[in-house]
């Protein structure tokens, strides 16, 4: 069953963790073209002050678009806005917790505002953020 824009309420969530491992950074990769090599080569990433290679950042805020399109608000829904703020690094081979909250709903407009915040294994936030969905139907 796909939610309704009356179905939700203010404060509803839904989350997913996800391994960012080097096969997810290799197809971002291939379809994006950015093989820059602070994602690809660990000595390059070392000599840049990381631990080691880092995810790109917009594969990391892609993540979001599952529990957008298929949970929360769902498959009503089209995104008309997103707006993310990269906290952190996401190293290759972190498993990153997302979580999306519902933060207002206007019934007039036929849209939810929802809250992004996605965090490490360590409870570090790495990213948090808003989206506006369209309800189409």
């Amino acid at each position: 069953m796909f939610l309704g824009l009356h179905d939700l309420s203010v404060g509803m969530t839904a989350s997913r963790s996800v391994l960012i491992g080097d096969g997810e950074v290799r197809a971002f990769t291939r379809l994006t073209g950015d093989d820059a090599p602070v994602h690809t080569d660990e000595t390059h990433a070392r000599s840049m002050g990381y631990d080691r290679r880092i995810a790109h950042g917009f594969l990391v805020g892609s993540m979001y678009s599952r529990i957008l399109g298929c949970e929360l608000p769902g498959p009503r829904t089209v995104i008309m806005k997103l707006s993310l703020d990269m906290l952190k690094s996401v190293y290759v081979g972190d498993t990153i917790q997302y979580q999306v909250t519902v933060g207002r709903v206007s019934e007039a407009a036929r849209t939810v505002v929802l809250e992004l915040s996605a965090k490490n294994a360590i409870g570090e936030r790495v990213s948090r953020g808003t989206a506006v969905c369209l309800y189409k139907s």
